[in-house]
């Protein structure tokens, strides 16, 4: 398996940017790669995904060069299954304290950061290299695997100082519109509130040293987010992307 550079990106603070593969397309992934993208995130959230589909799409990513992350559904309790297929990283939403976030770590993270369970799936190549291969690939995998924690709810800004003292966080992302609803402004013209607490979650997490993320409507809200030094930026997603561009070439033809 190859060392994945994402987590030393995080560390020159370069940004990076990605997007959410909600269609189960291999060609999704491979344009994305192409294009110059630097990861993707498999959505098991919202969209139905089983784990057969997750693999093959890791395997995916990672013959075209891109790095796969998956957001997870069933948050601890498929975390373990989706790295062990080879995902570089986890995203966790909806996580709302300490507790909740740490459930995350020990399923993410071999000892001594957390209690993920040891075994010869594919991300050690089955064990077929042998015991001292699958050793080394443990304490890779600890120090390669990102784990994202989503804060969307004012009960998780509230909590976030004592989540963010949770050893093995690798990033906060901000979730914007489950934030706007939580905050009571979703679809209304006060996005100052929504603004103003996405820059507390900002300057708490700098404090602490941990890189932020967040999804960005486009390009340009892309550039602005970046301006506010988010480090982990999802600016698109594969099927909407995919129905702009049909709706904008339909508009050309005349019939």
């Amino acid at each position: 398996m190859k060392k994945s550079k994402i987590k030393e990106l995080f560390k020159q603070n370069k940004s990076l940017l990605g997007g959410f593969v909600i269609s189960r397309s291999q060609s999704s992934i491979e344009v994305l790669a192409d294009v110059g993208y630097d990861f993707v995130v498999i959505d098991t959230e919202h969209f139905l995904i089983n784990l057969e589909s997750i693999e093959h799409l890791i395997t995916a990513s990672e013959a075209a060069g891109i790095a796969p992350f998956v957001r997870v559904q069933e948050n601890a309790d498929l975390v373990q299954r989706v790295l062990d297929c080879g995902a570089i990283g986890i995203v966790a939403p909806l996580i709302n304290s300490a507790q909740e976030a740490r459930k995350i770590v020990n399923a993410a993270k071999f000892s001594p950061i957390g209690k993920r369970g040891y075994c010869n799936p594919r991300s050690t190549l089955y064990g077929s290299r042998g015991t001292d291969y699958m050793l080394e690939r443990y304490k890779q995998q600890n120090e390669e695997t990102i784990v994202v924690i989503q804060i969307e709810t004012v009960t998780a800004i509230k909590n976030l100082p004592e989540i963010l003292e949770v050893d093995g966080i690798d990033c906060i992302f901000v979730g914007p519109w489950d934030l706007a609803n939580s905050l009571g402004v979703a679809g209304k013209n006060e996005s100052h509130i929504l603004e103003e607490k996405i820059k507390e979650i900002v300057s708490m997490s700098n404090k602490k040293g941990i890189p932020t993320g967040i999804a960005a409507w486009d390009g340009e809200d892309a550039n602005n987010r970046v301006k506010q030094g988010f480090n982990f930026i999802i600016s698109l997603c594969d099927v909407p992307l995919f129905a702009a561009a049909a709706r904008a070439e339909l508009k050309k033809v005349k019939r």
